[in-house]
């Protein structure tokens, strides 16, 4: 059982037995229940942003190596240039 998980059915009883209507002991539970669950994260959720952010990565990774490979290519390129106007080369 989830760690946020809210014991509805005993927080029925406990309203029902303090004297609570059955109708609205429902509707303070409802209304408990919601907030508690409201915006907590799954287990699944999480494995699926974890997914996402890996292909994310690998992606970013492929785009850098491109980059150093195109710079690196430049580089040489300019250090070619500068050789043999200068008659290194």
């Amino acid at each position: 059982m989830p760690a946020h998980a809210f014991d509805t059915l005993k927080a029925m009883r406990t309203l029902t037995d303090a004297g609570m209507h059955e109708p609205v002991a429902e509707a303070v539970v409802t209304t408990m229940n919601d907030a508690v669950t409201e915006g907590v994260a799954a287990k699944a959720d999480i494995v699926d942003l974890k997914a996402e952010l890996k292909a994310d990565i690998a992606a970013l990774k492929a785009r850098l190596d491109t980059q150093q490979w195109v710079l690196g290519f430049i580089a040489a390129m300019a250090l070619l240039l500068v050789g043999r106007n200068f008659g290194a080369f």
